[in-house]
């Protein structure tokens, strides 16, 4: 019997490659600028590393965000939706990317891997 979406893993779930790499992201959560660091980064989405307790995004939240990348000179600016959190110490939260980002910045995630 095939396996229906809803037993698959986020990691099975996926359709962009992720790559480790930490950059900051300035997150915009109702006019307050926070930054926290990536674990990863994929056309799709981002981990986020979120060390204080109380800033820690409920799950559906969306909100603006921007990032750099080694290749481009300007900054990403996207729109993303907190799709799952792992409470911890860090606590990890998966962010998608609900806006589409545009070309150039596919590019530079997916040339990621070549300067390693």
């Amino acid at each position: 019997m095939p396996m229906t979406s809803v037993g698959l893993s986020p990691k099975d779930k996926r359709k962009a490659e992720r790559y480790d790499l930490e950059v900051v992201v300035h997150v915009d959560r109702a006019g307050v600028d926070m930054v926290w660091p990536s674990e990863d980064v994929s056309a799709g989405g981002m981990r986020l590393r979120i060390e204080v307790e109380s800033d820690v995004p409920p799950v559906g939240e969306r909100f603006s965000l921007y990032f750099s990348l080694p290749l481009l000179s300007e900054p990403v600016r996207a729109q993303g939706e907190v799709r799952w959190v792992d409470a911890g110490s860090p606590t990890i939260c998966g962010i998608q990317f609900t806006t589409g980002l545009r070309a150039r910045e596919v590019w530079a995630i997916n040339r990621l891997h070549t300067r390693r």
